[in-house]
């Protein structure tokens, strides 16, 4: 049997005065882009379908790895996905070695303004008539989703987020008079270490309970839940309300910091589910 190998299309980015990109020349399937920000190449996983058009805009979904990963493990997570659901998927990756998002200022020992690389892909993607910006999704994992809760409270490029096995940081993450409502859909195992919080000298995360607390009075949902079972200890309370800001919490029991493949594969297509039905106005 002949063994075919995914090809992987290297987009060159043409930089201009500024150390900005022109344009990005995506083709059907994976591209591995470097994108130029603040005098560095950033790296970029961009899953395409397969009858990709460049001349229509898609749905778009950023997916973030967790401490010490690369983008081509959440890009092979959520990449599938690009076809069976006529999507655009950016797997962004963080700057290597320390490979951790800047969820929080003043906290790793590399500060790198990932906010500010993330809104420049984004206005990229739309300025190049790739990404629907009214269909602006968020994902991540562990240090990725402690960063999806840094751009729910500071930008508005969104449509939704589901932060996935990751807590939330008190004081920092907490959506002020200046955040927006979104929707939050917040994915998580029972036995996971940020499940029920946490305290130490630099940081001190919220439970899992009290963070989507915080945004459903935030997003001014019903204090009562809808509550489903989707099988094998997969439970999701959803919270809404008349501004359809939806929060969710979606539990995985028994499970940790990393769920069980099936169970992984199940829960983020809830997620995508729940991230592809709202809209940004």
């Amino acid at each position: 049997m002949k063994l075919v190998l995914p090809v992987i299309v290297l987009v060159a980015l043409q930089l201009n005065v500024g150390f900005s990109a022109e344009t990005f020349r995506l083709s059907a399937g994976a591209n591995e882009v470097s994108f130029p920000f603040a005098e560095r190449n950033r790296r970029l996983l961009v899953t395409t379908p397969d009858n990709f058009d460049p001349g229509r805009t898609y749905p778009t979904l950023f997916c973030f790895h967790g401490a010490g990963g690369r983008a081509d493990g959440q890009s092979s997570r959520w990449g599938r996905h690009a076809n069976q659901s006529d999507l655009v998927v950016v797997s962004a990756e963080a700057v290597q070695p320390l490979a951790k998002w800047n969820f929080k200022d003043n906290f790793h020992t590399e500060a790198h303004d990932d906010v500010a690389f993330v809104l420049s892909v984004v206005n990229k993607l739309i300025e190049e008539g790739v990404a629907d910006k009214a269909k602006l999704y968020a994902t991540g994992h562990s240090s990725g989703g402690l960063f999806c809760y840094r751009l729910a409270k500071e930008t508005d490029v969104f449509a939704a987020f589901s932060p996935m096995s990751c807590g939330m940081v008190k004081g920092s993450h907490d959506p002020g008079p200046n955040a927006k409502r979104v929707p939050i859909m917040q994915v998580i195992g029972d036995q996971d270490k940020s499940f029920h919080g946490s305290t130490n000298p630099r940081v001190t995360m919220y439970s899992a309970r009290e963070r989507i607390e915080i945004w459903r009075r935030f997003n001014q949902c019903d204090q009562k839940p809808m509550l489903r079972n989707h099988g094998e200890g997969i439970s999701v309370q959803s919270y809404t309300g008349p501004s359809g800001n939806e929060v969710a919490f979606c539990k995985v029991e028994g499970q940790g910091h990393h769920l069980r493949l099936d169970l992984r594969d199940r829960t983020d297509a809830l997620a995508l589910k729940f991230l592809l039905k709202h809209r940004r106005d």
